[in-house]
């Protein structure tokens, strides 16, 4: 009898046992992220990201052995990017769909594919519970992927009624280059000069990263733009920076010192000019804006450090640009990326200079002067830098067409080529990259997956094969939020 007592009590302390256990997992699994970072690499591919990682291992890269920040993250995944109408995505359709977690069309921003019914945001209902949120970008503030996480207009262009949007938010921080159309010169009936409405309504406009006490203890929105913006009221190339021009992490660093509160904060940060390089099938600019990308990533992950049961980082991008890829048809298994540090400049800072160039000689320079220039600018031609016959010819044809001395079959055959660019200017990056051995398929957006990054809380929701709809979707569950996106 005394055994089967004493077996009474072995099996009611198992199950006790189990009980209390799986008290303990139901309670683990509860716990929330208090600090969320949404970066958005626009036009960043698993490429983009490898040539980067490439470059600065390089024995001689002019950077220096170190890694992106990101890709030491203990989990990665892949996300696929098509749009509700077209497999091959745009900014605004993949923008809303990490943003509200549900497809739409293309150029729709946060409405629905037939442009009838609202969809709401991550930063929306993040707002909404109680967490402080903020949208950050290296373009402009009511671009295509910033705008759908607070805006809702039927075509991306309209930027004067999604800067309208924005200060009716609520939102605490925004921080990018400007605004594109912020007292409506592009439509017919403008909604009024958006820094005088925004004004009235108590939203706080600032270039300055020092932002005053009064306005920090308030809960006032705060806008800021950069003090000298690039072309689309954009943040400078990072790869054409000076000292006192501002980054992407500069203003992460700022969001981050407005939104740091006891209660929690959501953060979305887009490095937006990944893709403009790779549009121009520019290289090494891509590369910088992508270590400009990882070094805002590298801000959330010193704060994530100090707070890492309460922090979440997520890192994806909305689609790959340009289809570029770390090996070329020109150069086989050969390849050497440290050929880019010969490029000092972006393209747009380049194309300026071949004007220049061009002025210099009344618009009619020799094609050896024209090697000359190369020769100076890039290096062309210098001991380790020989052009071959094939380059040379490619040169050749660009010097031509830019002159105006090829026939009308060749012209269009030009066009093809190089769109609307000096041919001049991406004859000259385009030889610079092959001998790099950088390839690219496209001056567009590709369909390709984007990877996937993770670290902090509810990390392991991020591992493997997802659509990008699932990301704020996971986003959201691990914030307390789960359902709100459905």
């Amino acid at each position: 009898m005394k055994n089967k007592k004493n077996n009474w009590f072995v099996i009611i302390f198992i199950l006790t046992s189990v009980f209390l256990t799986g008290c303990t997992s139901s309670i683990e699994n509860e716990i929330h992220a208090k600090y969320v970072f949404y970066f958005i690499g626009d036009g960043m591919g698993i490429q983009q990201v490898n040539a980067t990682e490439a470059f600065l291992a390089a024995k001689d890269s002019c950077i220096g052995n170190k890694h992106l920040s990101f890709t030491s993250f203990p989990v990665t995944g892949f996300a696929t990017t098509f749009s509700a109408t077209r497999y091959i995505t745009g900014s605004a359709a993949a923008g809303t769909a990490l943003a509200t977690g549900h497809k739409t069309s293309i150029n729709t921003i946060s409405m629905s594919p037939d442009r009838q019914d609202t969809m709401y945001s991550i930063a929306y209902f993040a707002n909404k519970n109680g967490f402080e949120t903020g949208v950050v970008t290296s373009v402009s503030i009511d671009h295509a992927t910033p705008s759908a996480f607070y805006a809702h207009q039927p075509l991306r262009d309209m930027y004067h009624h999604i800067s309208h949007d924005l200060i009716k938010s609520g939102y605490r921080f925004f921080g990018g280059g400007g605004f594109i159309d912020p007292v409506g010169k592009r439509v017919e009936n403008p909604l009024g000069n958006v820094f005088e409405k925004g004004a009235e309504m108590g939203v706080f406009f600032t270039q300055n990263l020092e932002i005053p006490d009064s306005i920090l203890l308030g809960d006032n929105t705060i806008v800021y733009s950069a003090p000298n913006p690039a072309t689309g009221s954009s943040l400078q190339y990072h790869i054409d920076r000076n000292d006192t021009d501002v980054s992407l992490s500069d203003i992460t660093k700022l969001a981050l010192s407005v939104l740091d509160n006891p209660e929690g904060f959501f953060l979305m940060v887009e490095g937006g000019k990944i893709d403009w390089s790779c549009h121009n099938n520019d290289a090494i600019t891509t590369l910088f804006e992508t270590m400009s990308f990882s070094d805002a990533v590298g801000v959330a992950y010193e704060f994530y450090k100090k707070h890492p049961n309460e922090t979440l980082i997520v890192v994806t991008a909305d689609h790959e640009t340009g289809g570029m890829s770390l090996g070329s048809r020109s150069r086989g298994y050969d390849s050497d990326i440290s050929f880019l540090c010969n490029q000092k400049e972006s393209y747009d800072a380049f194309n300026e200079k071949v004007s220049q160039f061009k002025v210099k000689y009344n618009g009619k320079p020799s094609f050896n002067q024209f090697l000359d220039f190369l020769k100076d600018e890039i290096g062309f031609g210098s001991e380790g830098m020989e052009l071959s016959n094939g380059y040379l010819s490619i040169l050749k044809q660009a010097f031509e067409a830019s002159q105006g001395q090829l026939s009308s079959t060749q012209i269009d055959i030009v066009n093809d080529e190089y769109g609307d660019y000096d041919p001049l200017t991406m004859a000259a990056i385009k030889v610079l990259n092959q001998k790099a051995g950088i390839g690219w398929t496209s001056y567009s957006h590709t369909g390709s997956q984007v990877p996937v990054y993770a670290i902090g809380v509810g990390e392991e929701l991020f591992v493997g094969q997802m659509d990008n709809t699932d990301i704020p979707k996971r986003i959201a569950k691990v914030m307390g939020m789960e359902g709100v996106l459905d």
